[in-house]
Parts: C-alpha cells; sequence; structure tokens
C-alpha cells in the first residue's frame, strides 16, 4: 500500500467521512514507534532529497516542449494518477508537469525547498516551513497532484481574506492544469457553496468549513449512520440529498496547522436554532451580576492560574446572607453558585480590549488570543456574552438553543487524508501525533537566515519597559531600520502608541480595530523608518515588503514587548524579519508586571519581586529572563493539559455513540 494519500471510493448521497477508532495506550505506542521507524527509513534512504532531483532532472527535459507538447504530458500524468494513484513514479512527474505549468502561468516555479514541502503534505504530515518561503505555492504541488488523481481538496486557512487571496493567486495554474477551483468566503450564498464544494479544489477557511458541515448535518437529520444513509438510497428518498453542500471529507491541507488544529482545538462550533432568552433569563443574570459587584477579590473569591473563580469561606457566607431574601433558584446552591461564579468572571476575569472589544456600533466582539483578530459571530456561553454586555452597557444578545455543535478537533479527523503547513510546529510534534495520527517534517531554509538577536531586557515596570521601547525605536528609525513592535493585546497596543506619541514618533497601529485595513497598514511596514505597533495578528498571512533603503539599513527590527501564552507566537513574530535571506533583527523588552507574569508566576514569586525592588537592589536580569520564561512554560503546560482534557471527554463521547450504534 503507497505511503501518499489514496483514493477513497464514493457513493452518491453518502457523506464521505473517516470513522475515527478511539484509542487506547497501545495505539498511541505503537504510533509512535511507526513514526520513528519512518523518520529512521527516511534519514537513512535519504528518499525525499531522491525524489526531488529526479522531479527538478524531468523539469529540465519539460521546458523545452511547446505547449501542445506540454499539454499532452498533462494528460498523460492525469490518466496515469487515475489508474495507478499517488506513488512515487506518478509523483515524480506529476510534479514536474505542475511546476512546468506554474513557471507559464504565474512565472514562479517551485524550489526544491517547496517540493519538499509538498512531499510531506501527501504522506499526511505537517510541514513546518519558515514564515516567508513560499507555502502558498508549495502546496499547489499537492493540492494540484491529488485533484489531478480524482481527489477532492479542501485548502484551509485561517480566514476569508487569505482563502480569497492564495486562491486568486494561483487560479491561472490550476486554471492551465484543468482544474476547477472554489472560494468559500462568509458572504458566498448557499448555491454558489454547494458549487464551490463541488469544484476540483476549494480554498475557505476552517470557521466556514465547520458550520458548512453541521449545517449538513441538520439537513441529514439522523441519517449520519451509514446504514441509514443506504436504507434512504436504497427506497429511493433522497431529496434531502441535494441540499448537502460537502461531499465528503477526503482531502485536506490545513495552513497554519498550529493555530486551527491546536490553539483553537478546544473552540466548540454551534448552530443555534429558537430563542431560548427571555425577561426571566435576564433578570436572572442582572441579580446575579448585582451580587457579584458585592464581592471583592482575594476576600471573597480568588482567582487561580487558569482564571477559574474559586469561592471562599467569607464568600460563601456573603452569598448566603444575600440570598436569603431571595425566592427561586437562589434558595438552591445547585444553581446560584455556578451563576455568581459566571458573574465574578465577567467582571474579573474578561477585560476590554484584552479579551473582547466593543465596536463601533456598540457590539461585543471576541478577541482571538492568540492572532489578535476579532472573531465575528463568536460567543460566550452559558450567559456569560450577557453578563459582559451588561458590565459594558451594550444591547444583550439573545442566546439561542443548540441545533449541532461539534469541535475543530473533532472535526478535522473526519478527513481520510489529513495534512497541514506551519511556520511553528516543533514544540507541537508530539500532540500532532498523537491527536490526529499527523507527523511533523522540518523543511530546510532556500537560503540561510541573516537573523540576528539585539537586546533581550527585563525591566521592573511596565513605565520602564515603554520608555526603553520609545528610546530603541527612536535609534533604530535613525538609522532608517523599519520597526515592528509586537504586543499581546488591544489595550497594550495603545499603550505603547500614547508612549511613542509622547516621544512624536509617527508610527500606525494594528490590532483588532484595525482587522480590515491590515493589508494596507502592512503594505507599508517595510519602509525605511516605518513603525508598526501590531498584536500577535501580524504573524499571520501578510508578508512585509523591505524597501531597497531599507534593506540596506539592516532591514526590519522587530520588538518583542510581552510573551505570549505559546513561545510559537513569539516565534512567528520574530519570523516577520529576516525572511529569505533578507537581513533582521529581533529584541525583547519585558517587564514584571507583564500580565504573563501577574497570573502565572505565583503569590510566592512576586513576593520575592516585591521586596527585591522594595529593598532597592531591584531583580538581576537574568532572574527576569528565568521569571518570565518559567511562566510561559507553566501556561503552555496548563492549554496542553486542557487539550488533552477535550481528547477525553471526545473519547468517552464517541464509546457511548458507538454503543448506540452511532458515530459522530
Amino acid at each position: 500500500m503507497s505511503e501518499f494519500a489514496a483514493r477513497k471510493p464514493s457513493v452518491a448521497g453518502l457523506r464521505n467521512e473517516r470513522t475515527w477508532l478511539v484509542d487506547n495506550w497501545l495505539d498511541v505506542f505503537l504510533a509512535r514507534s511507526r513514526e520513528k521507524m519512518r523518520q529512521l527509513y527516511h534519514l537513512i534512504l535519504r528518499a525525499d532529497e531522491r525524489i526531488v532531483r529526479a522531479v527538478l532532472r524531468r523539469c529540465d527535459a519539460l521546458e523545452a516542449l511547446t505547449e501542445g507538447e506540454l499539454e499532452d504530458a498533462l494528460h498523460r500524468v492525469r490518466t496515469e494518477l487515475r489508474l495507478q494513484g499517488i506513488t512515487r513514479t506518478t509523483i515524480i512527474e506529476a510534479f514536474a508537469v505542475v511546476r512546468e505549468m506554474s513557471g507559464r502561468a504565474l512565472g514562479m516555479r517551485h524550489h526544491h525547498t517547496q517540493i519538499r514541502l509538498s512531499l510531506a503534505l501527501l504522506r499526511g504530515c505537517v510541514g513546518e516551513m519558515a514564515t516567508g518561503e513560499g507555502k502558498t505555492l508549495a502546496a499547489t504541488l499537492a493540492s494540484s497532484t491529488a485533484a489531478l488523481a480524482g481527489i477532492p481538496v479542501h485548502v484551509v486557512t485561517v480566514n476569508d481574506y487569505l482563502a480569497e487571496r492564495d486562491a486568486e493567486e494561483m487560479i491561472p495554474l490550476y486554471h492551465a492544469l484543468g482544474l476547477t477551483v472554489g472560494i468559500i468566503t462568509h458572504d458566498v450564498e448557499l448555491a454558489e457553496r454547494r458549487e464551490a464544494y463541488g469544484s476540483d479544489i476549494c480554498y475557505c477557511c476552517n470557521k466556514e468549513l465547520t458550520f458548512d458541515f453541521l449545517k449538513d448535518r441538520l439537513v441529514l437529520d439522523g441519517r449520519e449512520n451509514s446504514r441509514v444513509l443506504q436504507a434512504a438510497l436504497l427506497t429511493r428518498d433522497t431529496a434531502w440529498a441535494e441540499r448537502l453542500m460537502l461531499r465528503g471529507l477526503h482531502f485536506a491541507i490545513v495552513d497554519e496547522a498550529d493555530s486551527v488544529l491546536v490553539d483553537e482545538a478546544r473552540t466548540p462550533l454551534i448552530i443555534s436554532g429558537e430563542e431560548k432568552f427571555g425577561q426571566r433569563e435576564e433578570d436572572l443574570l442582572n441579580t446575579a451580576m448585582a451580587i457579584g459587584r458585592q464581592f471583592k477579590k482575594d476576600t471573597h473569591f480568588e482567582q487561580d492560574e487558569t482564571s477559574a473563580i474559586h469561592m471562599s469561606k467569607r464568600g460563601q457566607e456573603l452569598l448566603l446572607s444575600i440570598c436569603k431574601d431571595l425566592d427561586g433558584i437562589w434558595r438552591s446552591s445547585f444553581y446560584r453558585d455556578p451563576l455568581v461564579k459566571q458573574a465574578l468572571a465577567a467582571l474579573h476575569v474578561y477585560h476590554l480590549d484584552k479579551d473582547y472589544i466593543v465596536d463601533e456600533e456598540g457590539a461585543l466582539q471576541i478577541v482571538d488570543p492568540y492572532t489578535g483578530r476579532v472573531m465575528p459571530g463568536r460567543s460566550w456561553g452559558q450567559g456569560l456574552q450577557q453578563m459582559i454586555e451588561m458590565k459594558e452597557g451594550i444591547e444583550l444578545t439573545k442566546p439561542r438553543e443548540t441545533d449541532a455543535e461539534i469541535s475543530y478537533q473533532n472535526f478535522f479527523r473526519k478527513y481520510h487524508h489529513l495534512c497541514g503547513m506551519t511556520g511553528t510546529g516543533r514544540e507541537l510534534a508530539s500532540e500532532l501525533l498523537d491527536v490526529y495520527r499527523l507527523r511533523s517534517q522540518n523543511i530546510p531554509l532556500l537560503k540561510a537566515s541573516r537573523r540576528q538577536r539585539s537586546v533581550r531586557e527585563v525591566y521592573e515596570t511596565q513605565q520602564l519597559k515603554w520608555a526603553r521601547v520609545a528610546e530603541v525605536v527612536s535609534d533604530l528609525i535613525e538609522q532608517g531600520q523599519a520597526v515592528l513592535i509586537g504586543t499581546n493585546s488591544v489595550e497594550s497596543s495603545e499603550k505603547i502608541s500614547e508612549v511613542l506619541h509622547q516621544h512624536q514618533i509617527a508610527h500606525k497601529v494594528l490590532n483588532a480595530r484595525q482587522d480590515k485595513e491590515e493589508a494596507e497598514i502592512v503594505a507599508d511596514a517595510g519602509q525605511p523608518g516605518a513603525v508598526m505597533v501590531a498584536t500577535s495578528m501580524a504573524g499571520r498571512g501578510t508578508d512585509i515588503k523591505l524597501a531597497k533603503a531599507t534593506r540596506a539599513a539592516g532591514g526590519l527590527h522587530v520588538i518583542i514587548t510581552e510573551l505570549q501564552d505559546s513561545s510559537r507566537i513569539d516565534r512567528q513574530l520574530e519570523g516577520r524579519c529576516a525572511r529569505q535571506g533578507d537581513p533582521g533583527t529581533v529584541s525583547q523588552i519585558l517587564s514584571l508586571e507583564d500580565r504573563l507574569v501577574l497570573r502565572m508566576a505565583g503569590p510566592l514569586l512576586l513576593g520575592t519581586i516585591k521586596s527585591l525592588n522594595a529593598s532597592g537592589a531591584g531583580v538581576p536580569r537574568w532572574l527576569g529572563w528565568a521569571v518570565q520564561q518559567r511562566c510561559q512554560k507553566k501556561i503552555e503546560a496548563m492549554h496542553h493539559r486542557q487539550r488533552m482534557q477535550l481528547i477525553k471527554l471526545d473519547t468517552q463521547r464517541q464509546r457511548t455513540m458507538a454503543f448506540a450504534g452511532d458515530n459522530l
């Protein structure tokens, strides 16, 4: 059996997807062992190097062909792929033809590193390729080969803008290959969606794709079980089949795989039905908020490192004294405790311009903690959304009943062939293997990196930190370098913006409030002396093009002012500079008042830091850096545990559904 993607048999009217088998410890052990053997095999036999050399040799011969002769070669490739499937022999010919077509249609031919990435994709791996190395073009080799073999392909990105941009850039190549391309964005109507999903290759964002899958589940209306579907086909009860959008989950290439498959793994995607929120529910939430405002932090409740609320004994006594005059559910601790804890979370855990913003229309928009982008259409559940809206004094949204729900983690495991691309994935290799059976493969750089590290400083207070950032920026723009200042929240980006204004430093701010203008802001960020302040969204999707003078002055300088919850996101920000052999530098200017330290350091460590500051000795820089690193490792481990807990819950659910004769 081939190690590459295979075409699965498909029956009209049956939704073709993988049934995920529940794993035990032995399955996990065997999967890890097989991965070690594969790595050793490729290391010894240098399989990829031989395939790459064969592709490039074949490309040299194809360059001399006329348009007609190249079309004949394409026809032969398509025929061989349909008859033999995707094998090493057919890959060499297919990659060579696609590469030559790309040179003629796009004016770009794939480098050897891009060929390696597509080989990894066809093997079902997550390929780690540094930012700026051309992942969008690289993926066309794998997507075209699979599509020519008759496998429906989904290229999944993190937002509509990237899906549309990538598809439009690559459409001339796909059309030259005789392949149809569909694009799914939020504004695409139902009939157009069905047509787009029927294309050979469909570009879409993860949210739209998953919601369309759930809409199909509602159309199926209990027919998800394959036996029920087959019975419906035999009885010719197939009117519902014409309303399905997806024709199955066959082959997916996930761009920014670390974000989609790991960072957002726990995100539930929900389709709602009728409203279930009336005056009674609103009164309950108002009462909970009124009670929550009487509680004092560290007296009546505590907030642990996971942001969970724990009520103290004094808090329980206060709650009992308040509720003794109330009727209904307030007499039962089973109902009142969760409501009050949710109110305390709305008041103390979730903060404006960090976890959410209020847009120009007065609506609450959740901010993605990993990308810094707003997440339109997303809302918190269990009354939290409405409580935060009460806190901000804006119009309440009306929650609805849940009709269909799935997590990204559960959804993507349904693909027969799943693969992905990322700029930062090495830390997640074991998790991707355990959860998705995805192997990880590092792709070498096309050109040696010229990135250099500059200062790494940790200050006692944020005020000192911002002043130092302004000082460094002034020096850099005098030298003619472009500067990118990275923060981890909207609030922080606006604080440093105020400081830069005070120092009369011209700059632009890119955060969740300017999400729509991202491309325009980034387009000018590579000019000499340009300064851009950005949340972590700057690490995704849009290249910063350096002007010639900027390159001569030392390129782009990235200043990291706050460590993120994951070191991968810090590396993404670093990856904005020194791309494809360009010069670039990175600085880290942090403080012991950063959100990460205050949340994760713990009372003992925070007390030690305060004592050192109070004594006048100050905190040594090496100790400050060690504190930052420890806090980041601690929160990474916490998020990993939460994702593993979700896997256990999904596994339990799978077993329950399997016992009932169905699968999710």
